[in-house]
């Protein structure tokens, strides 16, 4: 690859790669296209290929600087501009001036990761301005890299690879579903696009004609089963033999077959016999939602250690804990009475485990802290594309997301840089590898790797990643309820889609039993950085040197530098009374370029103009240490930022006219150190990306919380051996090791008992809105369930609830009196006062809307609560004994139900005793979840891009080959016929058929390749017809449309008037000739 050329593409009625010298953007315009490493690093870049191209005609975008220069243009059939505001690489606004175009979304895309964006539009007419934001984009793209290879990708970096534009000619709106019409007062973004909270794309597809099939018969086999399958004429490979305690089956692909797709009916019915299948699912592809990464030394050592094998040693325990998250959750106070999870072992279901690492023990095998574990996939296994190769080393050396949270878990003080240990240090670990280095798996290896923890002995298993789905229903969530059923408890985070609201919870998180993390920010901002030194006056007299940590920027600094500090602004040309500044380095505030219009390039060319080349950064909050700073201006040699404590003494050193000297060592004898920095905004309280619920069918979820953001742990030796990382990837693994410590102390493993005793002594959060704290009510329970786990608390009392949440349902199907029983395991009489603490109300439907549309985090709020009442304001529980409580609920009155609006709320037996006092979160819904509509006329429509295709539209397409057929998920959203689907609310079905309109009658003539999709969230589909149904029929030219059907929530397959079905307008098939691209008709 030509290091002198930036690699992007670029789609939009077209699409093709292509490059562009980096020498063709000038410095202000790399600066807005600060993408970086991230986007650009490793497996990800390789795959782009500049010889890969669409051969039709390829307009697209023009990238515009902020004086409106163009730096990338071509002959664009209808030109669109984009003009990216802000310099901040997680805070930047994209302007689009749309000419001829409407645009609902703008769309990051890549090799196997899509980020969608929602536009809003200002004005009208000629003076028409869209608004997109980028807020973020780093989170969605995060691709773990050694140092040795950025520096390389470094050289091809800085450029967007991917703009997809939907076009809507007609409508002169936005079309996104969850885009609220209304645009944002000048380019000031909603708080549903914070940082910390980005709407939802789905990371799965259903993988082409892939199954998972379970045995209704336990004695049956893979062998039998799939030439019953061959004798019925259908032709099929064995993917993965699913032989297990819990689920017998197999994953087989269909060849050569229009099939080749997920209709599941279909395939019973090709089978011949269905009494030999209890179920039938896709197979899907489950990418790893890569956490935020906020930090990383730049250190990395020059070589991996040796694989040593059997030569652990006993867990470390300091003597003290004082690690901010274990200080949240009181896991301090379990480990001050040495409860370290002893005798536990943990299955960690992700992307293997560096176990190399000195603080994972520095051994695989019996004896060792990673005791045991299986690689399901090799490192170059990508779904469809490159095959398994598994063997029996989990070992994580290009990903790290397993490795950091074995280290939550379980890292030991025992060759620990950094002083912290996990919260568990006493448990055995055992890794079962099911991402690859491109970080995608699918369904059937996570029940695999699921089935093999257990039958391998796990205590307890954690896995960090999920699907955005609502429902409990799929074949990972049904396997992950299987074994919590059978005693081992499964701890899964409940995903980062905070920012897309209500009713997003993740699968195998909404598994019956299964427990759900939500993740909460920590109090602190660990903060891995490179080590620097200061004097304060002359070295002469004798000055003594004090340390100091700083963030490399790019351009990074280099050699060994020894330079005086000099402080300014530097927005502006500087005066002529500045001093020389090659023998210094300026010391500037990071400027508010929105407000000022003052960016670090306009900096870096006026320090230039005085001889500098050096600058340091500072800003007076804690976000200088979260991302790297750049300038590119010619001339500055080298960029790093300092937290704003240090600036702080800098600027007073010398503004009392003292001198202050920095040393920055060579790159070679870097060394790093960890920085703790308080947060006094969000610690402490629910994180904006955490992923609400609750469920479909309104269970709780997720059922607890724990600190998920800013957690430093371990990473691969290769990739710098530590990091902090922000997710609910984070907290979960954190409550895995909670749930390992109360087994120890209680002498239970019953995943029942530990979520009962986690929940009821969880700790309420206050409400959190993405920009401030409110005291006087409580998030909801959907966002944190119980609420933060409190380890100690949770160890220590002897009082269990029967049921650790309420839903009251909705109002159809309401349920106005629970009674939960209490017991009282303890050796003395418990008294508790009930009582009653309110959450927050939240619509799940924006208002004044042209139809239902869902809200963003944060969902609107409305000032109603529920009235609960109890049997009795008082318990006294005896020794060994137990009484029911009756918990009675009111909904809250004067709420539009069309809305759904989600009430909550916490029932609190205050203790009068010595022992713990507990809680109960409860939820429910004013409203009909199935009243509300999947379906309405405007969210089922033939579509060109976003936009309505009027009737009678001709399409003239290849005849297809049965054979070979293509995909109707994917393909030319302007040449092939096309429905657009905008779910309201999720589904536990959704079907697209083919009616024949032609010769003046209507005829269902069959269902469409690759549907029914089964058990899906509210995200948008889209279907494409290529003349070919799901049997294998194609269809001869002629006049069609097609019909959509999506089964009501708690509504009944059987019956007719549970489904919405909504139909296309007409449109006219043809087919092209063999040979000279005339149609037939």
């Amino acid at each position: 690859m030509d290091s002198n050329r930036t690699f992007y593409r670029v789609q939009s009625r077209y699409s093709f790669t292509a490059y562009s010298p980096y020498q063709g953007f000038d410095a202000k315009a790399r600066d807005y296209m600060r993408y970086e490493h991230w986007i650009n690093a490793g497996k990800f870049m390789k795959h782009l290929d500049w010889n890969d191209r669409s051969s039709e005609p390829s307009p697209f975008i023009s990238v515009f600087d902020n004086k409106g220069n163009a730096k990338l243009e071509t002959d664009a059939i209808k030109r669109a501009r984009l003009l990216l505001r802000g310099n901040h690489p997680n805070v930047c606004v994209a302007e689009i001036r749309p000419g001829e175009m409407e645009l609902s979304t703008v769309t990051l895309e890549f090799l196997d990761k899509t980020v969608e964006l929602p536009v809003w539009k200002a004005g009208e007419g000629d003076d028409a301005t869209m608004f997109i934001s980028t807020l973020n984009i780093r989170r969605h793209l995060r691709v773990p890299v050694a140092e040795s290879q950025l520096s390389e990708w470094m050289k091809v970096s800085h450029a967007l690879i991917s703009v997809l534009l939907g076009a809507n000619a007609a409508t002169g709106k936005p079309l996104h579903p969850r885009v609220s019409p209304d645009p944002p007062a000048a380019v000031h973004l909603p708080r549903a696009q914070s940082e910390d909270s980005q709407p939802a794309k789905s990371r799965s597809e259903v993988l082409q004609g892939a199954y998972i099939v379970e045995f209704a018969d336990d004695n049956d086999t893979p062998a039998s089963f799939l030439e019953a399958l061959k004798a019925d004429g259908l032709d099929v490979d064995t993917r993965m033999d699913l032989n297990y305690r819990f689920f017998k089956g197999v994953s087989f692909q269909v060849k050569n077959s229009s099939a080749a797709h997920h209709d599941s009916a279909l395939l019973r019915r090709q089978i011949g016999g269905s009494s030999r299948i209890k179920n039938v699912w896709p197979v899907r592809t489950i990418k790893l939602d890569l956490p935020e990464d906020n930090g990383a030394p730049t250190k990395t050592p020059t070589a991996k250690s040796a694989r040593a094998k059997r030569q652990g040693g006993a867990p470390g325990n300091s003597t003290q804990d004082t690690f901010s998250p274990h200080l949240m959750t009181q896991v301090d106070k379990l480990r001050d009475q040495g409860i370290t999870g002893k005798g536990i072992r943990v299955g960690i279901i992700d992307s293997g485990v560096d176990w190399t690492h000195p603080a994972l023990g520095g051994c695989f095998g019996p004896g060792c802290l990673v005791e045991a574990g299986w690689d399901f996939t090799g490192d170059d296994f990508l779904p469809g594309v490159r095959p398994l190769q598994p063997d029996a080393d989990p070992m994580d050396d290009c990903v790290g997301h397993g490795t950091h949270v074995a280290g939550i878990i379980a890292a030991q003080l025992e060759g620990n840089e950094y002083g912290f240990t996990g919260a568990a240090p006493g448990v055995k670990l055992a890794a079962y590898r099911a991402w690859g280095c491109a970080a995608s798996s699918t369904t059937e290896i996570l029940m695999a790797a699921f089935s093999r923890a257990f039958e391998e002995g796990a205590d307890i298993i954690s896995c960090s990643d999920g699907d955005a789905s609502g429902w409990a229903e799929d074949a990972w969530g049904v396997l992950a309820a299987r074994i919590v059923d059978a005693g081992v408890p499964v701890v899964i985070s409940e995903g980062n889609d905070g920012g897309s609201g209500l009713f997003y919870a993740s699968t195998p998180a909404t598994g019956r039993g299964v427990a759900g993390i939500g993740a909460v920010t920590n109090s602190l901002f660990p903060t891995l950085l490179n080590a620097g030194t200061f004097t304060v006056g002359s070295n002469s007299t004798g000055s003594s040197k004090t340390d100091f940590g700083y963030l490399p920027g790019v351009p990074a600094l280099t050699g060994d530098l020894s330079l005086q500090l000099w402080a300014g602004d530097a927005c502006s040309a500087l005066s002529e009374d500045t001093p020389d500044l090659s023998n210094k380095i300026a010391l500037l505030q990071f400027p508010d370029s929105r407000a000022t219009g003052c960016y670090p390039n306009d900096q870096g060319v006026n320090v230039a103009a005085k001889g500098g080349h050096y600058i340091i950064y500072y800003t007076n909050d804690n976000t200088t240490m979260r991302d790297e700073q750049y300038v590119y201006s010619d001339g500055i040699l080298g960029v790093a930022s300092v937290p704003p404590y240090q600036s702080a003494q800098w600027l007073s050193l010398l503004s009392q006219g003292r001198s202050v000297t920095v040393s920055i060592p060579d790159a070679n004898n870097t060394k790093t150190r960890l920085e703790n920095l308080e947060n006094n905004s969000s610690g402490s309280y629910m994180g904006s990306f955490s992923s609400w619920g609750p469920t479909w069918e309104l269970d709780a979820s997720p059922q607890f919380a724990a600190p998920g953001a800013n957690i430093l742990s371990t990473y691969p030796v290769a990739l710098g051996s530590y990091r902090v990382m922000t997710g609910t990837s984070m907290s979960c693994p954190m409550t895995a090791a909670i749930y390992a410590l109360l087994a120890e102390a209680h002498g239970t493993k019953d995943p029942k008992r530990l979520a009962s005793f986690l929940s009821s002594t969880s700790r309420q959060l206050d409400w959190y809105d993405g920009t401030s704290a409110h005291s006087d009510i409580l998030a909801p329970v959907p966002q944190q369930g119980a609420g933060i786990v409190q380890a100690f608390d949770a160890a220590r009392t002897t009082v269990e609830l029967s049921v650790d949440s309420i839903s009251f349902n909705d109002t159809d199907n309401f349920i106005g009196n629970h009674t939960v029983n209490i017991k009282n395991n303890g050796a003395a009489e418990v008294v508790f006062e009930v009582s009653h603490r309110k959450a927050v109300t939240m619509y799940t439907f924006l208002e004044n809307s042209d139809r239902l549309r869902a809200g963003y985090f944060p969902n609107p709020i409305v000032e109603e609560w529920a009235e609960i009442q109890f049997s009795s304001e008082k318990v006294t529980i005896p020794a060994g004994a137990s009484i029911d409580l009756t918990i009675t609920c009111i909904p809250p009155s004067n709420l539009n139900g069309t809305r759904l609006p989600v009430y909550s709320g916490y029932v609190i037996l205050t203790s009068t005793t010595d022992a713990p006092s507990l809680n109960l979160p409860y939820l429910g819904v004013v409203g009909s979840m199935y009243d509300t509509p999947v379906l309405t006329t405007s969210q089922v429509y033939l579509a060109e891009y976003n936009g309505v295709v009027p009737a009678n539209r001709t399409y003239t397409i290849p005849r297809p080959d049965p054979a070979n057929p293509p995909r109707t998920d994917r393909g030319d959203q302007s040449a092939t016929p096309n429905v657009y689907i905008q779910p309201t609310v999720g589904t536990a079905s959704i079907q697209v058929e083919v009616l024949s309109v032609s010769g003046g009658k209507e005829e269902n003539v069959g269902g469409l390749a690759g549907w029914p999709l089964s058990y899906v969230t509210r995200l948008d589909q889209r279907a494409f017809f290529n003349g070919l149904l799901a049997d294998g029929t194609v269809l001869e030219p002629g006049v069609y449309k097609m019909k959509v059907s999506a089964l009501r929530i708690y509504g009944d397959r059987e019956k007719k008037e549970d489904w919405d079905v909504f139909e296309t307008v007409h449109f006219i098939l043809k087919y092209q000739s063999a040979g000279n691209g005339t149609s037939t008709a």
